[in-house]
């Protein structure tokens, strides 16, 4: 990381660059210097940035300029000041901004030429209109430059002090939105996964679980293998047995106390079929909008963006059953459509003895078909999951922003491959009047469910019901269009081990992140009603 501040000569940059090393206490490094240094490395001549200019003109200036901008790409923890120009030309503008917070420092043009005609206008700005020109060159840099910046300070006016305490204000504020753990997910119960597709290993770490509660890493296992690759021939051919290793925070079957790192190791990833697809971005993946946030990706399987990533959410959320489930709560998830092909009835024995996971064995049957037609097409087939939660006593969820279906369905959402969900009747309710829609009380209960288990953010003790939509399976042979990382038009197949469907391999993950959505709200609950599940 590294702070870049730039703007127009007179700006004041090399006076808040002073101030904010001395709060910092980052070493600040002027632009103009370095050039200097590597024109006399590359020339023998000693000159400064103005005699370059004049003597040698404007190219070899540039080209110097650009290239130390170059070299600054992989500065970490320094502060650099750039001249005016800097920024201008998209290689150095690109190298100078990478892993950099930008600060861009501005003035009005009065202020600007003042200071500037006082210390002796640059070689650039010359002639009787050079105060016209000055304020077309401020005006054209701020509207290109300006968009690239992270913060835009207006210095009219302001002692060096002042403006560096503004920045510092940005740069804190930035560096908290770079710094928050997109990773992490809970309050209170939170899980941080780690790891990528084709890397050594895939785990997670489970925070802010007490000390003392039964902890059975066969049931992890059990989870695992149920989400594990390789079950069927619906499935991808990937054989990784996910062997879970408990790292830390388990002693004797307990909790305690301490984070609970846990960790399967690849062993079968074959990187080798993404080498001739590493610079193309492959349809339905998150190729190209990972590039465009970070800069850089890992094209081995998607890296962090991959379905593998979601083992982790398994392990922390098979925990999470296992104390949901000793608190009276059961979570199941089965799919109810594969390929346009619905189920039509409910047998909860039949979930796990088919390779859908559907609880009616004949619509099973036809799903399998339909997965094995997409598969011998090199193409893919999407589906929708029904995920019931049945014993959650009434009370748990907030209203406003942390209304409990809100929580719910943002946990399942960020599974990659979910599109889309319906709480209750959802969609349904819509063609409905409120006096069919609305859930009539009596004899101590609810007469009818169209809800879904919660009204106003709050579970109402009854089962709650989510409909969830996923998406076929991106990694298709089937060729495609797509662009590569120059933006040019190429074709694509997507060759290797891939699901033909992913519906049934997703049933235990979106459980997975449910109940780490319900324990998190309920030790919420906890700490402001002790007790509430207890209560009448």
């Amino acid at each position: 990381m590294k702070i870049v501040l730039a703007g127009p000569k007179g700006a004041g940059k090399s006076s808040v660059a002073a101030e904010l090393a001395r709060l910092t206490g980052l070493e600040a490094i002027e632009t103009d210097r370095l050039i200097e240094e590597c024109f006399e490395r590359d020339t023998g001549e000693k000159h400064t940035c103005r005699e370059i200019f004049i003597e040698h003109g404007e190219p070899a200036f540039r080209a110097t300029e650009k290239k130390v901008a170059v070299e600054l790409a992989e500065a970490d923890w320094k502060l650099i000041v750039c001249g005016g120009s800097s920024l201008l030309d998209p290689v150095s503008r690109r190298a100078l901004r990478k892993n950099a917070i930008l600060v861009y420092l501005s003035a009005d043009p009065a202020t600007l030429w003042g200071r500037i005609a006082e210390k002796g206008l640059p070689p650039w700005l010359r002639g009787p209109d050079a105060r016209a020109q000055l304020d077309k060159n401020v005006a054209y840099r701020e509207e290109l430059l300006s968009p690239f910046a992270d913060a835009v300070i207006d210095t009219t006016g302001r002692t060096p002090s002042q403006i560096a305490e503004i920045a510092i204000g940005h740069i804190v504020e930035e560096l908290t939105v770079r710094c928050r753990a997109a990773n992490t997910y809970g309050d209170i119960i939170r899980l941080t996964t780690f790891g990528e597709s084709h890397g050594p290993a895939i785990g997670a770490v489970l925070d802010g679980v007490r000390p003392g509660i039964e902890f059975s890493q066969e049931q992890i296992q059990e989870q695992l293998t149920r989400r594990r690759p390789g079950q069927s021939e619906v499935t991808t051919p990937r054989d990784e047995k996910d062997r879970v290793e408990v790292l830390s925070g388990v002693f004797e079957g307990k909790t305690t106390g301490a984070p609970i790192a846990m960790a399967i190791f690849n062993r079968d990833q074959d990187s080798s079929k993404y080498e001739g697809i590493k610079d193309l971005f492959r349809p339905g993946h998150a190729d190209f909008t990972y590039y465009r946030k970070y800069g850089i990706r890992d094209h081995r399987g998607g890296g962090r963006s991959s379905g593998r990533e979601t083992a982790g959410r398994v392990m922390g959320g098979a925990f999470a059953l296992q104390e949901l489930a000793y608190r009276g709560v059961r979570i199941v998830a089965h799919a109810v459509e594969i390929a346009g092909i619905a189920a039509e009835t409910c047998d909860y024995d039949a979930i796990e003895r088919n390779p859908v996971r559907c609880a009616d064995r004949a619509a099973a049957e036809r799903m399998v078909q339909a997965i094995l037609a997409a598969k011998d097409d090199n193409d893919s087939v999407g589906g929708v999951i029904q995920l019931e939660i049945h014993g959650l006593p009434a009370g748990l969820g907030d209203p406003v922003f942390q209304k409990l279906d809100a929580k719910l369905t943002a946990a399942i959402m960020t599974v990659g491959a979910i599109k889309g969900i319906e709480i209750g009747e959802g969609f349904a309710l819509t063609r409905l009047r409120g006096s069919q829609s609305n859930d009539n009380m009596a004899d101590g209960g609810f007469v009818s469910n169209h809800a879904g288990g919660i009204t106003g953010g709050i579970s109402t003790g009854q089962s709650i019901m989510l409909r969830v939509a996923v998406k076929p399976t991106s990694s298709i042979a089937k060729p495609q269009r797509t662009l590569n990382e120059q933006m040019e038009n190429r074709p694509i197949e997507t060759h290797g081990r891939h699901d033909p469907c992913i519906v049934p391999r997703v049933v235990p993950v979106i459980e997975s992140m449910v109940a780490l959505a319900l324990l998190d709200a309920w030790e919420v609950q906890d700490r402001l009603r002790p007790g509430w599940d207890r209560m009448g």
